[in-house]
């Protein structure tokens, strides 16, 4: 199990970024879910599809979603070709950063698809789920880590 209370500190990753890359300054007093996979290890679509729905729900609420391909290929962190790919097979427009591993061993992940959630206080890693069934946790600590917008929902007078 990884050491909780690592700060959100991005690393430059390696294979640079996909779809739009991040600064850490954008993350400050936002809930943060770190998303590590590997295309060499997904077994089902069902993780991906769970993750739009994660961005859609909790997107609004304030929620930033990162994902970080762990490679283990020299090719994917020169030419970023085969995960954007990937990302449009998948339909992945968030921010998606290219691992030559040391994100993952930063935050402690030593298996995918693991996913990590910062609170927006203090910017500290909180939870750390891993596995198939990881994102079912996923959703119940969202639910805390996250505001409703209630200016919506608010009648005319």
């Amino acid at each position: 199990m990884p050491t909780l209370d690592i700060p959100i500190k991005l690393l430059d990753p390696t294979g640079g970024w996909v779809n739009a890359p991040v600064h850490v300054s954008e993350l400050d007093e936002l809930p943060v879910l770190l998303h590590f996979f590997s295309m060499k290890e997904v077994h089902s679509t069902a993780d991906f599809d769970d993750l739009k729905r994660f961005i859609a729900e909790y997107g609004p609420r304030g929620l930033k979603v990162i994902s970080v391909d762990v490679t283990h290929s020299e090719k994917e962190l020169r030419d970023t070709n085969a995960v954007e790919a990937f990302a449009r097979s998948h339909d992945l427009r968030h921010p998606i950063a290219v691992d030559d591993g040391s994100m993952a061993q930063a935050y402690g992940v030593t298996q995918t698809p693991a996913w990590l959630v910062f609170d927006a206080e203090s910017g500290r890693l909180r939870h750390h789920f891993t596995g198939r069934n990881g994102t079912h946790h996923v959703r119940q600590v969202l639910d805390r880590y996250t505001r409703y917008d209630t200016s919506a929902a608010a009648p005319a007078p």
